[in-house]
């Protein structure tokens, strides 16, 4: 058996997180129409202290606090069920996922970054009839499959990480050059043993390669994630994309051209990433 083989073997014996039961319960409202505020705060009942960070966050600076709220209901009117659903799932899931072997910093940091970007990229898009609520969730979970095998494989996923910041290369490519799989696999794996929608599957497992799938939702997080890494704001290997799929733009009906537009907004949206962290 190769050294490959037996990382395979590792991977597929892992005892893999479950999911907090809060983010069970959001990712079925993602397939819902028309959420509630009362949905949402019940919701949040599955965790006793979500509801004052909530609160907390809607109050932040970075989220436009002025006027004080104090319900869940009035945080609604700020920022929208959906930036609601949006808010409690981050703080869940960054909450509930720690790597042990890496900073869960500027991974979650680049995580919440791609996540508002696809949001971004999403409102600028062509052709759409609707905005897909998977964007966001799609977004905060594609480099998921880091904190599976950081769980798996512990030290040698640090020499993974290691090897690719030192050759300032994509962690894709060096994670199958000495693990014969790479992150965005074993994420999508992941969210399929913890049965979430195809959609959100595929946009993980597919972000390095959308040509594959062709849904846009997974369009949309690859172009976030090569607009945030091209920024500098990566999960901590380093690595600085030059370019990324031209096809991708046009798919979306994007132009390039409106990239220093995007960057701009990217960097407001960081202020929310960072006020998301400061409450998780």
């Amino acid at each position: 058996m190769t050294a490959n083989e037996q990382v395979l073997q590792q991977l597929e014996s892992v005892n893999f997180p479950t999911p907090p039961a809060i983010v069970v319960r959001l990712v079925q409202l993602l397939s819902k129409d028309n959420v509630t505020a009362e949905e949402i705060g019940e919701t949040m009942a599955l965790d006793a202290s979500m509801a004052a960070r909530v609160l907390h966050l809607a109050n932040s600076v970075a989220l436009g606090g002025g006027t004080q709220v104090e319900s869940i209901t009035e945080a609604v009117l700020r920022v929208g069920v959906d930036g609601v659903r949006d808010i409690v799932f981050a703080l869940a899931m960054v909450g509930a996922m720690r790597p042990a072997h890496f900073d869960y910093r500027p991974f979650w940091r680049h995580s919440l970054a791609v996540a508002f970007t696809a949001q971004a990229l999403q409102n600028r898009a062509q052709g759409l009839t609707e905005p897909f609520p998977e964007t966001y969730s799609g977004g905060l979970l594609h480099d998921i499959g880091m904190l599976v095998l950081d769980r798996a494989l512990g030290t040698r996923y640090r020499d993974v990480l290691d090897a690719a910041r030192t050759a300032s290369r994509p962690l894709a490519e060096v994670e199958h050059e000495m693990l014969g799989t790479d992150h965005a696999q074993t994420g999508g794996r992941l969210l399929e043993i913890w049965r979430f929608p195809r959609l959100l599957v595929d946009a993980v497992a597919n972000h390095h390669r959308p040509w594959v799938s062709g849904q846009t939702v997974t369009r949309l997080v690859y172009l976030a994630d090569f607009v945030c890494n091209h920024q500098g704001i990566h999960h901590g290997t380093g690595f600085f994309p030059e370019g990324c799929e031209s096809r991708v733009w046009s798919d979306l009906g994007i132009d390039p051209a409106e990239l220093p537009q995007i960057v701009a907004g990217v960097q407001s949206d960081l202020i929310r990433a960072e006020a998301v962290l400061a409450s998780a």
